[in-house]
């Protein structure tokens, strides 16, 4: 069955909200960007204002179509600018308060966008849409203007370069403590503590584009993140404080150095202990986060 079947001819402005949610998870899959989706969100609506909506058999086809175009024209210029970044490159996270309800279209884990940076424009769109959107091939193709066995191949091309075994992530509340668990045993700088909580093949990986002073490289192993975090807490004499949020639907922080705003820490946890952090310090992928206030802790 297809997934475009409505015929829909209501309010402009209602069907768009209506298909907002679902479109903005599309922009930001492909993008890896909130700003960016949000742009192109905008375009798509200025295009969705000026059709005859009783001549479109699927808003949802329509605006999907439009969508993914868009992005892809963006994802194509993008890409030549992020192999000048400097240091990581990371996606914009987004963020959001624990005891919001989760949006009902899904949230991107960190790890699978950065999976998804590995991607042509044309693959990650097509995995995309496949995976994320469900849509099936002969809808793809409608899309993207090609044939539905193109798309097809386009897909398992897809596949073979995400061959990274995926883990299992923990459940909300767990994943939670745990966290909190890190956070405490980072503001106490307990090396023992930080280790117990790192698996055996932990990584750090931080984005600060030359904005702000940060690792470079990846920072691999328990023992070595577990230094950095103390250490950098000894150099200033001051300590990290961390604000619990949602980060791109896991467990994350808004993280204050020396009373800062510093950033975003984002935490894959698989098998009861944190496998991965993300830090995104880069002050231009953080204009739409709110900062903790001076002395929430």
């Amino acid at each position: 069955m297809t997934a475009f079947a409505d015929t829909t001819q209501r309010d402009p402005l209602a069907v768009f909200a209506a298909e907002r949610g679902r479109l903005r998870a599309l922009a930001y899959r492909l993008l890896g960007s909130v700003a960016e989706a949000e742009d192109v969100l905008q375009d798509a609506w200025l295009r969705w204002s000026a059709v005859d909506a009783a001549s479109v058999d699927s808003a949802a086809a329509f605006l999907t179509t439009v969508v993914t175009r868009l992005a892809l024209d963006r994802l194509r210029s993008a890409r030549a600018v992020r192999e000048r970044y400097y240091g990581l490159w990371l996606p914009e996270p987004e963020v959001s308060p624990w005891d919001e309800e989760e949006d009902p279209s899904g949230s991107a884990p960190m790890a699978m966008m950065l999976l998804l940076e590995r991607l042509a424009p044309d693959q990650r769109a097509v995995f995309v849409l496949r995976e994320a959107m469900d849509l099936d091939y002969a809808e793809i193709a409608a899309i993207l203007g090609k044939s539905a066995e193109a798309c097809r191949q386009i897909m398992r091309r897809a596949r073979s370069r995400l061959s990274e075994p995926s883990t299992t992530s923990a459940a909300p509340e767990a994943g939670r403590k745990l966290a909190a668990a890190f956070a405490e045993a980072s503001v106490r700088r307990d090396y023992a503590g930080i280790v117990a909580l790192l698996s055996d093949d932990a990584l750090w990986l931080s984005d600060g584009g030359g904005y702000t002073l940060t690792a470079l490289n990846p920072i691999r192993g328990p023992d070595r993140i577990a230094r950095f975090i103390i250490g950098v807490q000894r150099k200033k004499n001051t300590r990290f404080d961390f604000d619990p949020v949602r980060v791109n639907g896991g467990p994350g922080f808004l993280v204050r150095f020396a009373g800062a705003f510093m950033g975003v820490w984002a935490l894959d946890i698989a098998d009861g202990r944190v496998t991965r952090l993300y830090k995104i310090a880069n002050p231009h992928k953080l204009t739409h986060v709110a900062p903790p206030a001076e002395g929430q802790a």
